[in-house]
Formats: C-alpha cells, structure tokens, sequence
C-alpha cells in the first residue's frame, strides 16, 4: 500500500506509509489531547458543565473541515499531500494561537441572558477554538483522499492516536498546569509536520523545516498566558480584596487549588446566629483553598492544641448532630481545608476520619500550609485518607461510625447563581445516602449540610433524599428519624438509625433557641415552632416536610415550582431544579426579576445546544446541501445524511453516557472522561482496523455491530451497578483498567460502522466522502450536548437504550444507501 496521491507533483515526493500514518496519529493525539486540556482551561475560567461544549466544538471543527472539502474537492484532487504538510504545520500554530485568542474573549456565563453581547463571545469562542479541530479534521480526510482502499486503516491510526492523546493529556496534567498544555501540544503537532516533510532531498527537507523552527519559536518564547478567570467566581472576588495573596497552589488532572491569604477572607459554614464575639473573640484568621478558581474551603489558623478559637463552629446548623452525640467517632466526607474536622475535634470527637478526594489539598496542607494549619491532618486523633467518600464507605463493609458528616457543597454565591445546575454528583444520590445510613452504629447519626436559595428548593430536594434513603434503609416511620433546622442561608438535616428520644429532641430546640436558628421538622414539631427568627413569607420547609411525610408525596414533586424529586445514581443531577414546564409560573411570581432565580448552568446547556445546533446548519448542512445537488449523488442524498447523522448522534450519546456513568466509579471527573475517551477511542480503532478486512457486504457487518452494540448495552446496564460496589475499593490504577477492559467489546463494535460505511460510500461516490464526514461531525456536535441534556431528563439507562435504538436505525439505512449507490456486492 502507499500513501502516494494520484496526481501529487513527482517534485514534491511521495508519502511514506511509515511517516504518515505515524504523521496522522500523532495529529489525532494533538486534537483530543487538546479538547482535554481545554475542558480543564474551561473548568478553571467557567464551570466544568462547559467540558459538554468543548467536545461540541470538536466535533463542530471536523464537520465544518468536512463541509469545506467536499466543497472544494476538485480543486484539492493531486494536492493532498502539500494541503496534508500545510494543515499539519497549522494544527502547530492554531492549538495555541486559538487558546491565547480564546482567553481575550470577555465572555461571562452569567450575562449570557441578559447581555446580547454574551451570545456573540459564545460564538466568537466556538469559532476561534474549533479552528485547530478544523485543520486535524482536514488532515484526517486527507488522509482519506490519500489511501482510498485503506479508509479503515486511516481511521485506526486516527482513533488510536486520539485515544493514547487522551491519556497523555491525563497524565500530563499531574506535571502541566492546563494553561501550559497548548505550547507542548504545538510541539507535537511541528513533530507531525517534520514527518510529513520527509522523502525528498535534504535541502528541500530544510526549506520545510524554517516554518516549523518559527512556530517552535513563536510557542516558547512568551511565557504561557494564564487563564482568564471569570468575575463571577469565587477567586475573583477573593483577589480583589485590598491584601490578597495567593501564597500557594497546586494541580492535578482533578482540579487547581489556589490557596489566598487575606486578613478579610472568613468563611464559615453557614450563617454565625448570637455569637458573642467579645466574649469568644474574632474567628481565626483564614486561608482560602479555591477550586478551579470557584468552590473555598477554609484553612483555619490552628497552634495544634487549642480549639477554644472554633467555639463559633457551635453557632452554626451543623452543630446540630453533636447536640445528639457524645465523644463519636465522626467520619468527615470531603474534608478541604479542615472545617468539619475541626468542629468534630472542637465538640469532642474521640477519633475523626477525614477523607477527601483531591491529592492537591493534602500536598498542601502537608507542605505549604502544615504551619499555618497546625498538623491538623497529622494528628495522631484524626485519620486523612484520600479516596472519594462514597467509594471508600463501600468498600468497607465492615466499617461503622457513630456520625457520618456529608460535604456541603461549593461555596453560598455558586450555589445561588445555579452554576451547579449540571454537576453530576453520586454523593446526595438516595443510593448514597442509604449507603451512609448502612455504615452508621445503631444509635449514630448522618448529617447532610446544604445552602439554601430562594424560592426554596435545595432544602427540600435534600430533605425528601433523606426521607427516600431511610425507607430504602428499612425504616418504616422515617418520620421519627429525622430533623431539620436552618439559618438564613443553609439548612442541616440529621437522620438516624434509631428514633429520635426525647431527651435529642429537646436537645434539637435548646440549640435552636439558643442560636436563634429556625426549626423546619423534628417529630412532633407543629406550625407554631417554626419560622420564629429568619422569618419567611410562609414556612416554606415546614411545609414541605409535612407533605413529603405525611401528604401525597407524587403530587407534592409534581406540583412543586422547581423540580425537588430526589436525585438518584441514574440521574444524579442533584443541582437540577428548573422545571421548563413551571418556567411561565415562575416568571409571573418573580415578575422582572426571574433571572436571578433561573438555574445558569442548565440555561448555558440550553443556549450551547441552540448554538451548536444553528452553528451545524449554517457551517456544514447548507453547503452540503447545495453540494448535494450533483446528479452522481443526489440518489443517495437522503439516506447518506440519515446514516452518518445516526452515527454521529449515537456515538455521542454512549461516550457522553459513559462517561457520566464512570464518573461515579472512577470519581475524578476527569479521570472518567479520559478512561472513557481512551478505551472508547483505541477500541474502536481496532474495530475500523478490522473492518476494512472485512470482504462481504458492508450493511451485513454494520447489522452485526448494531445488534452487538444493543446487547452489550443492555448487558452493561445490568452489570455495572455490581461491578462499581465490587470494585469501589481497589486502587485506581486497577479501576483505571477494569474500565477500560469493560469497555472494550462496545467501543470494538462501535469502531464498525463509520469506516465501513466511509469505505462503501469511497469506492462507489467519492464525493460523498467529505459529506459524510460533515455530517457525521454534524450530528455529533449537537450530539454531544444534546445528551448532556437528554440524560438530564430520562436518566442514562434511557439514554443509552436511545442510542442503541439510533444504530439499529442506522443499520437499516446503510442497506438502503448501499442499493441507491449501485446494489449489493461484496
């Protein structure tokens, strides 16, 4: 076989197959390692819902390559190969070059509805950052052009290569801060060329070599940009006050936790009710640790001894369980910069476990910020273990624990401004807190902290998870195990093993008179108790748990202004609350001022989708339509756009469920992402690899992917529940393998249909290839966010039976493109 173009100039020299398809790996590994490191630039700058858009964007580059040459596809035909070296040398110069563009672009999530501007940045940063994705999709199709018979081979080389840059990009970030990874990537991508430009004379070989030496040299000589973070988070506020210093940071493919000092940083979990500051004194001074620039978890000052300073950790809702405890052994999920372990120790513990699952957080807390800290990880009474909080309960089964505190998540204003909306998180799940309640002694205690906003929502979806969570745990009058008290701005909820006593009851309203903290439910409480201190225009969370214990729950869910059914691990977007059936009731209550109630992270998904999708249309679909008008294949218009745009959307729809999914056994969003980019991405290279040595019919081999795809699915579904328990305590290297082992027959059988059909559509319609390549990026930019939003709303069970029915659609099609295209043969 040879790469040699049919009518390149003899001049410029042939392509080595061994030059290029190493050249056409190494560009695919630069394209996603690229899309990965910008879902972490995104996560820092923005919110990590954004990582949706960015593999929106990809795909927007291919399809929009595939648009342009289908386009100019005789005007390309005998310059392949130059138009190869010249996109290759771009890929170097636009992958930085589109993210120092990208981070001029003054672009605010949270003004996305009420400034019109908003929307054009949106779109301004689709195109500037789809530019490099265009010119490896352009290298890819050429790649096509170049060895016509070979269509699954290309494809092999190019999703093996895309799924080992996945990987890379992970395993770099331990070493790389995200804003450094584009100016390495060029690097690559200047390797990828200088193979390219082998085969001719040396001299000729040298000529070619000045435009790479000068991309080399426009890459490493300015010092890498930082990210441009947005107003909106937490950081940017911090670093606005008067004295602020960020005095320490660290990174990892999890997240950047930038450590701030500031005389004016006091943070606290929850509002502080009749504290006596001049009898107790100030708070301790604080370090804030903020995550990817948003989230803060406080670093008290701590001399290692005395805790007589964290009193006011007695003046807040999560004082609540240890007015129900004495001297517990407390289990702190999620542990930060320390808080709750302090409360635990302040209230006495008599041994605390402190786990948290970002490495970073330890590493500075044992280096940079141990003196100021005190030890307070390294205390002989507390236990630091890094692990995620779920998985670490279930792979103890044996364990017990007489407390169990829950994280409180993010910080007051992110959770306010509805930035969460779309993070998944199998913490608040009610299989997660059934899981927490199993792990508790007889008599213990679970606490579950949250903020709270206005309408109420976050209080009540938790407070009914709590209730769902005992039933499931056996209790058969959950109303007995359960209280509920809250301040201004967050609310603590205990449930127990065992029914409340009366002597914890009074316990429970000494605290809250004491404090001037509001009851919402304990057994027995009546209209009267509630509401006496932050007064609400009803008492919205009584209320709600009357109905929720005692009333028709069904219709409570269904009529509730925002959507407060209890998150579960099909669908565990706790954060989600907006209901678009109850947006127009809603906007009548709040009259002008709906906006700051709106939920901005499922907004942003809705506009991502509105833009991709009219992005898709004016980019791709109506050049290819006008293309499409050519008598050679105006026969099969239909059912070419019906196949690859079946592939695309379904594609999509497994990896973005997949990777959802994982995200619960692998626990780093990030590592989810990258393991099931990986395996999704190299196995299916296998599988196009195998598809060109396929000799009969194309539609038989398509058929039998899509009937594997659909029993694999269905199988996984009913697997994957036992293997994450079975597997929730091995390391992660041995998860990080068992994944990929997993996913291995359906990204093998996922990897069939594309080439094989690309193959048909090559020998028999060439013109049609960059069509279908467009309209498979397409499908598959729409494809990416629309699943997000289709998972939001149907689960991902659902989801994925979706996907498995779109490929048994696309099955049938290609048997019907194949006799458009001139009848059945081999």
């Amino acid at each position: 076989m040879s790469a040699e173009p049919d009518r390149e100039p003899a001049a410029r020299g042939p392509l080595s197959p061994w030059a290029f398809f190493p050249a056409i790996m190494l560009l695919s590994a630069v394209g996603i390692a690229y899309q990965v490191a910008l879902m972490r630039v995104f996560s820092i700058g923005q919110w990590h819902h954004f990582a949706y858009m960015i593999i929106s964007i990809a795909m927007l580059g291919f399809g929009a390559s595939g648009a342009a040459l289908a386009l100019f596809r005789d005007r390309v035909r005998g310059w392949e190969g130059p138009l190869l070296r010249f996109s290759a040398l771009g890929v170097a110069a636009a992958v930085p070059g589109s993210y120092v563009l990208s981070q001029q672009v003054p672009f605010e999530t949270l003004q996305l509805l009420t400034e019109r501007t908003q929307v054009w940045n949106l779109f301004l940063l689709y195109v500037i950052l789809a530019a490099p994705f265009f010119l490896v999709a352009t290298c890819i199709t050429l790649g096509f052009f170049l060895a016509p018979r070979h269509i699954g081979r290309v494809y092999f080389f190019n999703m093996g290569g895309s799924g080992l840059g996945a990987a890379a990009a992970a395993g770099a970030m331990y070493a790389l801060p995200p804003a450094h990874m584009p100016y390495w990537l060029a690097a690559a991508a200047v390797g990828a060329y200088l193979l390219l430009c082998g085969g001719g004379t040396r001299r000729r070989f040298a000529l070619r070599a000045v435009p790479a030496a000068a991309v080399l040299l426009a890459v490493a000589v300015p010092e890498p940009l930082p990210v441009r973070v947005s107003e909106y988070k937490d950081l940017s506020y911090a670093l606005q006050l008067p004295d602020a210093e960020i005095v320490a940071e660290a990174y990892s493919p999890l997240s950047q936790v930038t450590a701030v000092s500031s005389e004016q940083i006091r943070e606290t979990p929850g509002q502080i009710a009749n504290y006596p500051m001049a009898e107790l004194g100030r708070l301790p001074r604080q370090i804030g640790l903020f995550f990817d620039a948003g989230a803060v978890s406080p670093v008290h000052r701590f001399d290692g001894e005395d805790l007589a300073p964290f009193a006011f950790l007695d003046y807040v809702t999560t004082a609540l369980p240890y007015r129900l405890l004495d001297e517990p052994r407390a289990l702190v999920l999620g542990a930060g910069g320390g808080t709750d372990v302090l409360s635990a120790l302040y209230h006495g513990a008599e041994h605390v476990t402190a786990v948290e699952v970002d490495p970073s957080v330890f590493q500075l807390m044992e280096h940079e910020l141990r003196d100021f800290s005190g030890g307070l990880f390294q205390r002989p009474d507390v236990d630091a273990v890094l692990a995620e909080g779920r998985g670490y309960l279930e792979a103890r089964p044996d364990a017990e624990f007489d407390f169990i505190q829950a994280p409180l998540f993010g910080s007051f204003s992110a959770a306010a401004s509805g930035v969460r909306a779309l993070d998944e998180s199998y913490v608040y799940t009610v299989e997660a807190l059934t899981l927490y309640l199993d792990r508790l002694a007889e008599d213990g205690v679970l606490a579950l902290t949250c903020w709270l906003k206005t309408p109420p929502r976050d209080g009540v979806k938790l407070f009914a998870t709590a209730v769902e969570a005992l039933e499931a745990h056996g209790v058969e009058a959950p109303e007995d195990h359960l209280a509920m008290i809250r301040s201004w701005n967050n609310a603590t909820i205990v449930a127990t093993r065992a029914p409340l006593t009366e002597t914890q009851i009074a316990a429970i309203r000494a605290l809250a008179e004491d404090r001037f903290l509001d009851l919402s439910y304990y057994p027995g409480v009546t209209a009267d108790d509630v509401n006496r201190y932050t007064i609400l225009d009803e008492p919205h969370y009584y209320n709600a748990a009357q109905a929720i214990l005692f009333g028709d729950r069904q219709a409570f869910y269904e009529n509730a202004l925002f959507y407060v059914r209890p998150a579960t691990d099909d669908r565990p977007h706790f954060f989600r609350f907006l209901k678009l059936e109850t947006m127009p009731e809603l906007v009548r209550q709040m009259g002008g001022q709906w906006l700051h109630y709106m939920e901005w992270g499922y907004l942003v998904l809705l506009a991502t989708i509105g833009q991709a999708a009219l992005a898709s249309v004016l980019v791709i679909l109506l050049p290819l339509i006008v293309l499409a008008r050519r008598p050679e294949v105006r026969g099969a218009k239909k059912w070419t756009l019906l196949y690859f745009a079946c592939l695309g959307a379904a594609f999509m729809f497994l990896e973005i469920g997949f990777i959802q999914i994982f995200m619960r056994f692998l626990a780093y969003p990030i590592y989810a992402v990258t393991v099931v980019l990986t395996a999704v991405l190299i196995f299916s290279g296998l599988g196009s690899l195998c598809a060109g040595m396929w000799r009969g019919r194309k539609p038989h081999l398509v058929a039998i992917a899509a009937a594997a795809i659909c029993l694999l699915t269905v199988a996984y579904l009913r697997l994957l529940p036992g293997l994450f328990a079975a597997g929730a305590g091995w390391p992660d290297p041995v998860k990080i393998a068992v994944s990929i082992a997993f996913l291995a027959p359906l990204a093998f059988f996922m990897g069939l249909p594309f080439p094989s059909a690309l193959q048909l559509v090559s020998d028999r319609a060439e013109n049609l290839v960059p069509w279908a390549w467009g309209i498979n990026g397409c499908f598959s930019t729409t494809g990416a966010t629309l699943a997000t939003f289709t998972a939001i709303h149907i689960g991902f069970t659902q989801l994925l039976g979706l996907a498995a029915i779109i490929y048994i659609t696309a099955a049938f099609a290609l048997y019907a493109l194949e006799a458009r295209l001139g009848g059945a043969r081999p």
